[in-house]
């Protein structure tokens, strides 16, 4: 049996009735002198002659490389221009609000959405722009000075605040705020670019909860110190929907006055004193 096995591996795969001469150098597969192949130096069967024809004719010739890489080149161009297309488009969409300044309410919008609250440290601002509080009237105001520029939040060198148009007394400013509040705290602050003597001194708050010019109740009356910063008046809490802030003089200006800021708190855990509370600067 083991000579019967023998002589069939010596033996042709094609032509099992002739003994084999020779075996496939690649597969080792036994042949006769019909069925080997020369191939690059090599003798072999006639599938290794198959497979290495294909796998020969497979590989990528110079005109090939040359193809893939000027498509690849092409598709690299294509990927570069359409980022600087999105990139330029995008530099020029932004590059205009880079160009403008952000607004006072933009930042006390910021600064809101910061510290995830509208409590501060002195209360809840119902005067703000932000939370829906508006002027009602006033009794005059210059261009480019605004009366709204009193509840933007804001009093610093970057923005004005208001100017009357003269020097006639008493200048009023009428704020409507988004619901009924009980304030119990004032704080108004000197436009630090104006003239000293043009800044606001005397002044009244009223507050009314039945319209915009009626109802009227003095809350209190005060004076502004001729300092910087901002300057705080408290009283018992007053319900109020309309404050009515009454500036009745100034430092001696004979041109105008100026008012950088008017805030009013509602403090809600804590009302604080009575009408006749002193300025803290």
């Amino acid at each position: 049996m083991l000579k019967a096995y023998s002589d069939a591996r010596n033996r042709c795969y094609l032509h099992p009735h002739r003994p084999a001469d020779q075996k496939c150098e690649r597969c080792k597969t036994g042949l006769c002198e019909e069925c080997v192949h020369e191939f690059q130096g090599q003798h072999l069967c006639e599938h290794c002659v198959e497979e290495l024809d294909f796998i020969e004719a497979s590989k990528p010739t110079f005109s090939d490389h040359v193809r893939g890489f000027v498509h690849s080149l092409r598709n690299t161009v294509i990927a570069i221009a359409v980022i600087v297309a999105i990139c330029g488009g995008l530099f020029y969409a932004f590059r205009g609000l880079m160009n403008q300044p952000i607004t006072p309410e933009q930042m006390a919008r910021f600064r809101y959405a910061a510290s995830g609250s509208f409590q501060t440290p002195d209360g809840i601002n119902v005067n703000s722009t932000v939370l829906g509080a508006s002027v009602a009237s006033f009794t005059s105001e210059r261009k480019g000075f605004e009366a709204f520029h009193v509840i933007n939040e804001y009093a610093g060198t970057d923005y004005p605040g208001w100017r009357s148009v003269d020097v006639t007394f008493p200048q009023d400013f009428v704020i409507t705020q988004q619901n009924v509040s009980d304030v119990s705290k004032v704080i108004l602050t000197q436009q630090p670019t104006e003239p000293r003597d043009t800044w606001a001194q005397d002044f009244e708050i009223q507050g009314s909860t039945e319209g915009p010019d009626r109802g009227f109740v003095t809350i209190g009356r005060w004076q502004l110190q001729q300092v910087a910063g901002p300057q705080k008046f408290t009283f018992a809490a007053t319900p109020a929907k309309w404050l009515r802030l009454r500036v009745l003089s100034n430092y001696g200006s004979s041109e105008y006055t100026s008012l950088a800021e008017f805030d009013a708190y509602v403090v809600p855990a804590n009302p604080l004193g009575s009408p006749g509370g002193t300025p803290t600067p």
